[in-house]
């Protein structure tokens, strides 16, 4: 059963943004559908995005202390917490990237705002004056202005 880029959102706790991101970038491979949909197999899309885990971070800890005389119990609660941190730093990533994305956007709206508004006033102001106001004859025999 493959996901679409909604599905594979919700299955790891990602934006549909960054797998998309990811769909592009070439990290993740998928399918694109007749109709413009992505179609993403499950075991290609949590190779590099662990499944949203289904416990809270504070029953995972009590679970964590539980298990703490249990070495086999450490080390799978180990490699969990280390799966959901890299899956947290992934997201900090993604966000930080958009972020960046977005100040890029702004800069770049505010300089056209302001060459736009560069523009308005030069035609607001009118066009500057003239030259001579002679013909082409007054230029070349040399009348003079009047």
């Amino acid at each position: 059963m493959a996901y679409t880029l909604g599905e594979a959102a919700k299955a790891t706790g990602i934006s549909k943004a960054s797998i998309s991101r990811a769909i592009n970038s070439g990290r993740i491979s998928a399918v694109k559908n007749e109709s413009g949909s992505f179609s993403i197999e499950p075991v290609e899309l949590h190779r590099v995005y662990p499944p949203k885990p289904s416990a809270t971070v504070s029953e995972t800890l009590r679970e964590t202390m539980r298990n703490t005389d249990s070495d086999i119990g450490n080390t799978i609660n180990s490699n969990v917490l280390q799966a959901r941190l890299d899956a947290a730093l992934e997201q900090l990533r993604d966000r930080d990237d958009t972020i960046g994305d977005l100040r890029q956007r702004l800069d770049r709206s505010d300089e056209e705002r302001r060459e736009a508004q560069a523009r308005v006033i030069g035609l607001l102001a009118g066009p500057g004056p003239t030259e001579s106001k002679r013909g082409f004859f007054g230029r070349l025999f040399g009348r003079p202005d009047e």
